[in-house]
């Protein structure tokens, strides 16, 4: 017990504290975002199982030193002898530890849901259907916008104001933009990171990751949108939407800030300032599950550990 209990703190310590400052200070990202987002999701998702998996070898693993919580309850049904102090502390450490964490991330994914939900029935009310493509719903507004809001029914948004100002060329390239953080699911490793950052924000790799993730994965998106219809059709959309925020839990090429708007068309545009960045290829199937599955197998095997010993 032991041994796991020591596995579980070293993957803490190397996912969580060490894994996203060696990250971030990586050059490669900005030539395969792909990987780099892969391998922040899995130092978060990795980070969360070993912190969870030590909370409960505490709880209800013999050995360790809140572990009398599950005796003490069978000593209650039998009315024998009550727990020890130390272990009644403990446990009840770990159990409010484990329910602040709850209680700060739950409201998180509630209120993003939430807001989806009330936007798509908005949608459902003032916005008509694109002819022609199954998946894209008309706005009428004059601000020039394309967002995704994850559904199961017309996910893209499009505003008149975009139809009006953008070529045809270059709606097609942001619709692949939008189409590409649907089938990624990006929306999902967003909704995790801010989650997690909101429950556990005294660890450096969440927190890191709550910031750099969301500007990795519409890179992520740009790549493949460049990949079907090239760069001259998302570099003069980027140029030609509106510089604002979208919505809770909607993803758009819109950017937030003219800082991050310019950093994208500079990639697209003179990729000569990002090294290597021509030489970069899609990541096969084989390395995003290498590069999410080694933190988190190697979290689980930690906590699987007492049952194979």
């Amino acid at each position: 017990m032991i041994a796991a209990s020591i596995a579980l703190a070293c993957c803490v310590l190397l996912l969580g504290q060490l894994a996203g400052p060696l990250l971030l200070r990586a050059r490669w990202p900005a030539r395969l975002p792909g990987t780099a987002a892969a391998l922040w999701a899995a130092a978060t998702a990795g980070t969360a199982l070993a912190l969870a998996g030590l909370g409960l070898l505490g709880l209800v693993w013999p050995s360790t030193p809140g572990h009398r919580l599950v005796d003490w309850l069978a000593d209650c049904l039998n009315d024998k002898h009550a727990i020890t102090l130390a272990a009644a502390l403990t446990s009840a450490l770990l159990l409010t530890a484990g329910a602040i964490a709850l209680r700060l991330a739950v409201p998180r994914v509630v209120h993003t849901l939430r807001e989806r939900r009330a936007h798509r029935e908005m949608l459902d009310v003032v916005a008509r259907d694109l002819a022609g493509t199954p998946d894209v719903r008309v706005l009428d507004h004059p601000t020039p916008l394309i967002y995704c809001l994850p559904a199961r029914e017309r996910p893209i948004v499009v505003t008149t104001g975009a139809l009006d100002r953008l070529e045809a060329a270059e709606v097609e390239a942001v619709l692949a933009h939008e189409r590409a953080h649907l089938r990624q699911r990006h929306h999902l490793l967003l909704m995790l990171a801010d989650a997690l950052h909101a429950a556990l924000p005294w660890l450096r790799t969440l927190r890191l990751a709550h910031t750099i993730l969301p500007g990795l994965l519409e890179l992520a998106a740009d790549d493949s949108a460049v990949r079907r219809h090239g760069k001259a059709p998302l570099i003069g959309a980027l140029q030609k939407l509106a510089i604002t925020s979208c919505a809770t839990g909607a993803l758009a090429v819109n950017p937030a800030t003219a800082q991050i708007a310019r950093l994208r068309v500079a990639r697209l545009t003179y990729p000569q300032l990002f090294p290597g960045l021509s030489h970069a290829r899609p990541l096969s199937w084989i390395a995003v599950v290498t590069a999410v599955g080694v933190p988190v197998v190697l979290a689980t095997l930690g906590l699987l550990l007492p049952l194979v010993c």
